[in-house]
């Protein structure tokens, strides 16, 4: 007598139990998974170099969100290729959760964009988590430049052609010029450069009249050393009362929203949906926090809150958009 029935007369009945209970294994263990996550520390890319405002503030959220997730969330620096290189990292990452990234519109939506072959596509292989926030941009100019305020600043560039030159420091400020130099037909010069720290020493020196940033020159504006004129966000903001918005100039809103970027949270694409909402639900509390608040007013930065699936339409809104204007505005395209 065999003491073990062979494959061939095991009943139907005990192979439909089986293939129920591997069914239920296969919708537990994700349950599970997100339940226990997360185990281990979990890693924040930031796609610039430390020091700056925004990694300041991915510092703090990753300090609040291990506190609330009983787990250390790591800061890492990544910069390179305006933040390509951090990106490519967390996208080519495990879809666990446990490496995730600071990114926004410069890293992820102007740098694919700007290419003839986009290294991702920002709408699909990405999972958003949370945000975004922000940014503040500013036109500055050098306080030789005869102009007060927007119009001035546009008569003037009329009556002068190819005499005032300006600085950009970085993909959005290069697109908001070029849009503004398009939009109202002006006849100014760029000069490029690596970054807003080079462009703003040659600000202040006179060499360039004028640019688009965020608030890195701020200090000098309110020293007196340079002149704002206008903001590009909706609203006025606290750290510049006094600075009127492009409607208020005249003007009609940049169609790209905000025109000086912003930044969210991202992982990988195929992230497990449970897994996403607890990292929303930390970040989102990390992102009202009071000290994360006083920070983002001090660096000119606010938090426009998302749920996910409105965080991923905006995202594929913003990536036709600008690969829509780029070409619109004949900008060149990287190899």
């Amino acid at each position: 007598m065999r003491a073990f029935a062979s494959h061939k007369t095991v009943s139907p009945c005990i192979k439909k139990i089986c293939q129920a209970l591997a069914l239920c294994a296969l919708v537990i263990a994700p349950l599970t998974y997100a339940q226990s996550f997360p185990v281990k520390p979990i890693t924040l890319l930031v796609p610039y170099q430390a020091g700056g405002s925004s990694d300041a503030i991915a510092r703090t959220m990753a300090r609040l969100v291990g506190k609330d997730l009983g787990q250390q969330v790591v800061v890492e620096n990544k910069a390179g290729a305006e933040g390509m290189i951090g990106s490519l990292d967390v996208m080519k990452s495990a879809a666990d959760g446990y490496r995730i990234l600071f990114g926004g519109a410069g890293s992820m939506i102007v740098v694919p964009a700007l290419r003839r072959t986009p290294p991702f596509d920002p709408g699909t292989q990405f999972t958003p988590i949370a945000g975004t926030v922000d940014f503040s941009f500013f036109l500055y100019v050098h306080p030789d430049l005869p102009v007060k305020n927007l119009k001035e600043f546009v008569a003037y560039a009329h009556a002068n052609p190819g005499k005032i030159n300006y600085a950009t420091g970085n993909n959005q400020g290069l697109l908001t010029f070029a849009y503004l130099k398009k939009s109202l037909n002006l006849d100014v010069v760029q000069v490029a450069y690596k970054g807003e720290t080079a462009a703003t020493a040659d600000l202040l020196s006179g060499r360039v009249q004028a640019m688009f940033a965020t608030t890195a020159p701020l200090m000098h504006a309110k020293e007196g050393r340079l002149n704002v004129l206008v903001t590009t966000l909706p609203q006025r903001t606290p750290l510049l009362p006094e600075v009127a918005t492009m409607v208020e100039s005249g003007y009609s809103q940049f169609p790209f929203s905000p025109a000086g970027g912003w930044l969210g949270i991202f992982g990988p694409a195929t992230m497990q949906p449970d897994v996403v909402q607890i990292l929303h639900r930390s970040f989102g509390k990390a992102l009202t926090d009071p000290e994360v608040q006083k920070q983002l007013a001090q660096a000119g930065l606010s938090y426009n809150p998302m749920g996910l699936e409105q965080m991923s339409v905006f995202v594929s809104k913003q990536r036709d958009q600008f690969r829509t204007m780029i070409r619109d505005l004949g900008i060149p395209l990287i190899d």
